[in-house]
């Protein structure tokens, strides 16, 4: 199954939970269940990835003006699961749906022998 936005995936299911994990970590942020939620549906899809069944949502936590990162996974075909979240940083992102690109190699040019 390939899902193509926010409303695509909650359309498929009837109904949402929180995991363990996804709640510590929105505590270490200091963001609560419903900050969770609000960024679930009322983000945007940034990345799909279909051999596990998860999708990542980048998605707006109004009081604190910023983005989350929220990953839910959809093998459950009733329930769809926000497994972890995280405010998006450098290295790895230049702002909330932008992926910062890896290091580059460095080229030599005009390098003897070999």
């Amino acid at each position: 199954m390939y899902i193509t936005d926010v409303e695509d995936l909650l359309a498929r299911r009837q109904s949402m939970r929180l995991s363990d994990h996804a709640l510590r970590e929105a505590h270490k942020e200091s963001l609560r269940a419903s900050d969770i939620f609000h960024a679930i549906f009322n983000g945007r899809l940034l990345e799909h990835y279909p051999d596990r069944e998860r999708v990542l949502i980048a998605g707006p936590v109004p009081q604190l003006d910023l983005d989350v990162h929220v990953v839910c996974e959809y093998s459950d075909p009733v329930e769809l699961v926000a497994v972890t979240i995280y405010i998006p940083d450098r290295p790895k992102w230049v702002n909330a749906v932008l992926r910062a690109r890896g290091p580059q190699p460095i080229i030599r040019h005009g390098d003897a022998g070999g």
